[in-house]
Order: structure tokens, then C-alpha cells, then sequence
């Protein structure tokens, strides 16, 4: 038995398939084509139920019966459908119901047609649940240590949804969401605060580090360091955007960004570990990734050793969640950016 609830795009979507199928059967010799309007918009999924039931049963009473109409309301659905088609699709007596050619031909159709309707509403409750169709979205370096804990719940959650993370800095993740490649992304999103088009909401905060090797010149200093030694070797980050820029220059009281001493950004966090400790180069991060490096004394903070100090309060880099403003997030999306909340949650 064909049961199944779909909306009103759907239902047209597939009116479109059976007036496909009306025309080819209308193409054969053996039926009339004049004066026909079959393909109207009377032409509804329920009647073709109607149809297939009874093709099915071959009586009256128990199509109607598994329809939970009443006998004269289901043989009125089936006498519409042919005066609305022009087709003869049972033959009746008193006693049998046989299909006719045309009927049986159309029966193949019809019940594609409905297995079909029962493959798209299965399809869409998988989307409304989060348990099916494609996420894609994107995440900064910055997300990294944290991202496989949310992606391994969201999988166990919707074992059978597709995931496409692109793992990129703000600039050029905003410029996918843009295109509509993706439906939201996590990074940095301070240079996108004044712009209409996206929607933003904070995440998290990841405390900063100016990050030497253990064996680095300033690191076997002694005493205090002032802002004219961390300006006398090279820096390297992930990236430095313009309100970072402007933040660093602030913070080492300079005048004008071509005093601060940048000289790699690379989004390859293995490339800037490999300069951290093969050269002089201090590396400005945030410090979860360098956490461990960090705590067992391989890296040093540079930051806490600057005196007058940086700033009264800690250095800090914020990662939020951007989406296109004014737009619906699929379910799956919501699901996602959910999850990704609570392990933020988990981190502060």
C-alpha cells in the first residue's frame, strides 16, 4: 500500500512526471489525442493512489478499504481520473474490474511514479532529522585541534550525512560563502564586523603567544624583554590580516606596519613549526596547537617576559560563526554549528 505525506512543491514536481508519461501513452495509435486535457492540475498524487490500489485489488471495496475512503467516494475518484485523462483504465461489471490496455500500461507508470513519491518524502525526513544529504562548510587553522571531536559526534549523529570541510583562513572562506559553496564557516571574523551580508556570532576565544624556540637567543635572556629586541627577529603566523596588523602596531607602539618584522604567512601549520625551530623566527599563534610544545618547555612565550607589559589583558585571538545574513541554515547545518557551541563550551 502506497501511504506517504508530501508537500505541495513535491506533489507538483511529480505532476510533472506523470503528465510526462499521459503524453507518451498518448503518442501510441491505439488512443484518441483530440480534444484531450489530461495534463491539468487535476491530476493528483491521491488519484493516482486511487488508481494503483485498484489495479492492485481488481475490487472496488477493498481498493476503497485500504484507501479508508468510502466505496462511492473512491469510485468517484477513480471515474474523475479517466474523465480528466479521457482513458477507459478499468473495465467493470457487476462482478470483475479488469484493467484495460491502456489502464495496464499507465499502471507501471503509476506505480514508479508513486514509489518514487515515497523515495522523495523518505529523502526529505532525512534532511528535516540532520540524518542525511551533504553539509559543507568551512573552519580556520585555528579550529583544527578542536573540529574531529565535532565531526565524530555529528557522523554518529547522522551516520549518513555527507561532510565537505574546507579548512582556510576568513578572507577566503567568506568569498566561498559568498558563492554559496558553503553554508557557514568558523575563523577569525573581524575584518567581515561591518559588513551587512554576513551574520556573525562569536564562538570562542583563543589566548595568543609570540612563541620561540627554548634555544632561541631571547629566550636564554635574562630579565625582562623590551619591545625592540621581539622587533629585531622575524615573525611568521598563519596569516596577518589587516585588524591584526593594526593591532600588533598598537601594541608595539609603531607607527607604520612595515616596522613590524613579518616575514612568513603560511596557512601550512608544518611549515611554520618547521621555522619556529629551525631559525630565529618567532612565531605569533594562537596556543592551544603549541599547548603541549609549551608545557614541556620546547616552546617559550615571549609575551609574558615584555616589560612595560603588551597590554593589562590577554592577548587574545576570537574565532565566530559566520553565515550569510537573512538566509535558513539546512537542519544538518544547525545540527553542526550546535555541537560545535557545546565543545566550545567545553574548552573555555
Amino acid at each position: 500500500m502506497f501511504l506517504f505525506v508530501i508537500n505541495t512543491q513535491q506533489a507538483k514536481d511529480l505532476q510533472v512526471e506523470w503528465r510526462k508519461y499521459v503524453e507518451l501513452m498518448y503518442k501510441l495509435p491505439m488512443h484518441k489525442k483530440s480534444g484531450i486535457n489530461a495534463l491539468n492540475n487535476k491530476v493528483d498524487l491521491k488519484r493516482i493512489q486511487h488508481f494503483a490500489l485498484l489495479g492492485q485489488e481488481r475490487h472496488f471495496s477493498r481498493a476503497a478499504e485500504r484507501a479508508n475512503l468510502s466505496q462511492t467516494a473512491f469510485s468517484r475518484s477513480i471515474r474523475s481520473l479517466e474523465d480528466d485523462l479521457q482513458l477507459r483504465l478499468f473495465d467493470r461489471d457487476t462482478r470483475t474490474v479488469e484493467l484495460t490496455a491502456a489502464g495496464r500500461q499507465l499502471l507501471a507508470y503509476a506505480n514508479e511514479l508513486l514509489k518514487s513519491a515515497n523515495n522523495l518524502a523518505a529523502e526529505a525526513d532525512y534532511l528535516a532529522n540532520a540524518e542525511g544529504g551533504e553539509l559543507r562548510f568551512g573552519a580556520s587553522k585555528m579550529m583544527a585541534h578542536s573540529l574531529p571531536m565535532t565531526l565524530h559526534e555529528l557522523r554518529t549523529l547522522s551516520p549518513r550525512l555527507m561532510l565537505n570541510v574546507e579548512i582556510n583562513h576568513g578572507e577566503s572562506l567568506s568569498l566561498k560563502l559568498l558563492e554559496e559553496s558553503i553554508e557557514f564557516f568558523v575563523a577569525n571574523a573581524d575584518p567581515l564586523v561591518d559588513d551587512t551580508r554576513f551574520h556573525i556570532t562569536p564562538l570562542l576565544e583563543e589566548t595568543s603567544v609570540l612563541a620561540c624556540r627554548s634555544d632561541h637567543p631571547l629566550a636564554r635572556h635574562r630579565g625582562d624583554l623590551s619591545r625592540e629586541q621581539l622587533l629585531s627577529y622575524p615573525w611568521a603566523s598563519v596569516r596577518f590580516d589587516a585588524p591584526t596588523i593594526r593591532r600588533l602596531c598598537q601594541l608595539f607602539q609603531v607607527g607604520d606596519q612595515r616596522q613590524l618584522p613579518i616575514s612568513l604567512s603560511c596557512s601550512d601549520l608544518g611549515v611554520l613549526r618547521h621555522a619556529l625551530y629551525n631559525s630565529d623566527t618567532l612565531l605569533a599563534t594562537w596556543s592551544a596547537w603549541l599547548q603541549d610544545d609549551l608545557q614541556q618547555g620546547k616552546a617559550i612565550d615571549l609575551s609574558q617576559r615584555v616589560s612595560p607589559p603588551l597590554t593589562t589583558t590577554p592577548l587574545v585571538l576570537s574565532c565566530s560563526i559566520v553565515q550569510l545574513a537573512r538566509r535558513t541554515l539546512s537542519p544538518s547545518a544547525r545540527l553542526a554549528i550546535e555541537l560545535l557551541r557545546k565543545h566550545a563550551r567545553q574548552q573555555q
